[in-house]
């Protein structure tokens, strides 16, 4: 292994260990994505108060752009490079902490491949497209930064990523969000410049 792999393999052995139920349940909870809809819909209802219905459209199509882009990236790294996610390395499993999925009744062990992380990559990008709309709001930022990061931390704990795969998803939803940002403001540039 080189240096790197090692490194990615000793901090992804640091954050997959055994919390306990609690832990696992929110673990769980930060990987699942139907359950942050009303999350989704509060921000959404923050920006149409805020700046109307068109802005609020704006918005929603730049997310949708952002989340349906990086989900296909994802897809096709996983695809390309088939780098086995970590509850896949036979010589991980020894020690290795899973989650229990209590859909499936049975350990979490999600998809063969995990280059780029998926979730990191969309909720990034949604973070920061949200929060151009938002931009003025501290709180926005503190929190919404957190469940960023507890995302892409329940991906480790939960054994679908290794560290890296999580940074390079967000580093490609920070990419995403400014190309499409940078879009919205030359398809939209009318409706964007109304709002500042």
């Amino acid at each position: 292994m080189t240096t790197l792999t090692q490194l990615d393999y000793s901090i992804f052995g640091a954050l997959n260990f055994d919390g306990g139920l609690f832990l696992d349940r929110l673990m769980w909870l930060f990987s699942a994505k139907a359950v942050w809809a009303p999350l989704y819909l509060f921000l959404l209802w923050m920006i149409w108060r805020r700046y109307g219905w068109r802005y609020l459209l704006v918005v929603l199509l730049s997310v949708v752009v952002g989340i349906a882009a990086g989900d296909q990236i994802c897809n096709f790294f996983k695809d390309t490079f088939q780098m086995p996610r970590p509850n896949r390395v036979e010589a991980l499993r020894e020690g290795m902490h899973l989650v229990w999925d209590p859909i499936k009744e049975r350990h979490y062990i999600g998809g063969h491949y995990g280059t780029v992380s998926a979730h990191a990559a969309t909720t990034m990008a949604l973070y920061l497209v949200v929060g151009h709309a938002l931009r003025d709001k501290k709180a926005y930022w503190w929190l919404m930064g957190l469940w960023v990061v507890m995302v892409g931390l329940s991906r480790i704990y939960m054994a679908a990523h290794f560290p890296s795969q999580v940074l390079f998803g967000w580093v490609l939803g920070a990419v995403l969000s400014a190309v499409i940002l940078w879009l919205a403001g030359r398809l939209f540039g009318r409706v964007v410049r109304v709002q500042k």
